[in-house]
């Protein structure tokens, strides 16, 4: 038999690994892709979403903390040292004033920030 009769089967072993592998790596790829492509679609989509009641509720909310208020609250007064905690208690109602966040912010601020004052006879 003639030498160009025969098949190279180590150069056809090589091509048959080196196209498997390409293709292997092809396929992640574009798992990879894809699931890119996916997420951020579910968040450009989150992030554009708007829930009417929601955005309605939030804007009432920041507008109460944004103003000042008079309001009615609840007081329930701490129990006395003796007391049995089975006890009914009754509340009761007082006047306060809300005041806007960004300043209530700065009150506080300011409380933390004063120097302690030195207790007597020290």
């Amino acid at each position: 038999m003639a030498r160009y009769d025969d098949l190279n089967t180590t150069s056809i072993a090589y091509a048959t690994f080196i196209s498997a592998v390409v293709l292997f790596v092809i396929i992640l790829l574009i798992q990879a892709l894809t699931y890119n492509w996916l997420t951020g679609e579910a968040e450009r989509k989150l992030a554009t979403s708007h829930y009417i009641s929601a955005d309605a509720e939030i804007k009432k909310q920041k507008a109460r903390l944004d103003g000042y208020q008079q309001v009615m609250v609840e007081v329930i007064p701490p129990a006395a040292d003796g007391a049995v905690a089975a006890e009914a208690v009754t509340s009761t109602k007082e006047k306060r004033i809300y005041i806007p966040m960004e300043q209530a912010e700065s009150l506080i601020l300011k409380e933390f920030n004063k120097p302690t004052e030195p207790a007597a006879g020290t």
